[in-house]
């Protein structure tokens, strides 16, 4: 009987907050044996503390490298030097730290050593909060777990693709979230910024600008408030605590966003995204159709 196949998360973090970070790391306690993070922020580390706290830190299973940041392939790429240089394992749990997972992910990492030698990616989905945890603007495919391989290396400054893998992919009925949106407007136009210097394309706020972002009039020309859609679900359970910490610390802004929707989504703007919501819904629910995605979440 085969054994379970080894995971190891590889992360990167910077100087910005991360108040997601502690639930992520939970999330994977029981998903991966090992967690690699390129902490690339300035001493003393914000992450130290939290990162000490995990069950990673506990029992011996986190590995941190503290280079400076010059690019996002470099972090990554540090990441896969080190998950060669421990043997860390057979798959790679790609994750961000505004991600937090669900308890499917735990079964799905049981079953990896069954996946067909001819895929190397295992996919899921994310909902992508907006501005509250109650609004979200979409559920996008996204890559959850990939095969270790020697030669594996990113490319590119900035929204970084991964080479040496050639196998095909595989996408679950699985959805779990994304947390980056719901970040204050002033955060996400400073994080703009950074992605602008690294070669991104799009608009950015001046930084002469920045002390007057608010999320009226940041998020307006993007049309968001209009096509938010309602959330209904449960969140993952490893992210109740923050969530309920930060709908206390950021009630009245989150009123201010529930106003904002409200305003902004007449009956017939409703029914558009009712129809749109289904639409997400059936894409990744629709994956249950396809045999070895439904055996992977067994």
């Amino acid at each position: 009987m085969q054994s379970p196949a080894r995971i190891a998360a590889h992360l990167i973090i910077g100087p910005r907050e991360e108040p997601f970070l502690g639930a992520l790391c939970e999330s994977l306690e029981s998903t991966c044996q090992t967690l690699i993070v390129n902490d690339n922020s300035p001493d003393p580390s914000p992450h130290e503390a939290t990162l000490e706290q995990t069950a990673f830190a506990k029992s011996d299973r986190l590995i941190v490298d503290r280079s400076p940041f010059s690019d996002f392939s470099t972090a990554r790429n540090i990441c896969l030097r080190l998950h060669a240089q421990h043997d860390a394992g057979d798959w790679i749990a790609f994750v961000d730290a505004d991600e937090v997972h669900g308890s499917p992910a735990r079964r799905i990492a049981s079953h990896l050593h069954e996946v067909p030698s001819h895929i190397d990616f295992v996919d899921g989905y994310t909902w992508h909060f907006f501005q509250s945890f109650d609004w979200y603007m979409s559920i996008e495919r996204r890559m959850a777990f990939f095969r270790f391989k020697p030669g594996l290396r990113w490319e590119g400054s900035v929204h970084e693709k991964l080479h040496g893998l050639d196998g095909e992919r595989i996408a679950l009925p699985y959805v779990y979230a994304h947390y980056g949106w719901v970040m204050p407007a002033r955060s996400h136009a400073e994080k703009g910024r950074q992605y602008l210097s690294l070669g991104a394309a799009g608009e950015v706020v001046q930084e002469s600008e920045l002390g007057a972002v608010r999320a009226e009039n940041y998020f307006e020309f993007k049309h968001r408030w209009a096509t938010a859609l309602r959330f209904t679900g449960s969140h993952p359970a490893a992210a109740k605590a923050a969530i309920e910490r930060i709908s206390r610390e950021r009630a009245q802004e989150f009123a201010r966003v529930e106003r904002l929707i409200r305003a902004n989504q007449p009956p017939a703007q409703r029914l558009r995204n009712a129809v749109i919501k289904l639409n997400y819904e059936l894409r990744w629910r629709g994956r249950a159709l396809n045999p070895p995605a439904r055996r992977l979440l067994a």
